[in-house]
């Protein structure tokens, strides 16, 4: 019997929620502050604010792959780049997102304005930036490249 097994059968006996015990995040990552962000003062710290937290929420997306004979590599991932428009509230809030120049790939394109969904609410403007919505421009870029080989791996000698 594994030792994760044993442990969660032990905890079950004693009547403890398994739960308190393996929870979706470990205790002493919950208990870390979270480092606070340096305030946004000016127009080109938040310009890269807004690049640092869409990309941080850009996915590269599943693309259709050809089908593989035994023992080929699969062919290197493309790379591709999107210039999105998008309309920003003083909240952070995006009111519209579009594409104006494509990457040639409609997964690309669209992975694009999701990150843009999945980012929103974006830092809200400093102050001394004026108005009350705001026009941007980013570039969101996919790295492809090779992709990792799923060869099997040799099993462990099994003990007892």
């Amino acid at each position: 019997m594994s030792a994760f097994r044993r442990l969660a059968l032990t905890l079950a006996l004693l009547g403890a929620p398994l739960g308190a015990f393996f929870a979706a995040s470990p205790v002493w990552a919950q208990s870390k502050p979270v480092p606070a962000s340096p305030p946004i003062t000016d127009a080109k710290s938040w310009h890269a604010a807004l690049l640092r937290q869409v990309g941080a929420n850009t996915l590269f997306p599943n693309l259709p792959q050809p089908p593989l004979k035994e023992g080929e590599a699969p062919p290197p991932l493309p790379s591709g780049q999107v210039m999105v428009q998008f309309v920003l509230d003083r909240n952070g809030q995006v009111q519209s997102a579009k594409v104006v120049q494509g990457s040639g790939r409609s997964e690309f394109d669209e992975a694009a304005l999701d990150a843009l969904k999945r980012a929103t609410p974006l830092p809200k403007p400093p102050a001394n930036v004026t108005g009350e919505s705001f026009s941007l421009r980013l570039p969101i870029v996919f790295r492809g490249g090779p992709q990792p080989q799923n060869t099997p791996k040799a099993k462990p000698p099994r003990s007892n």
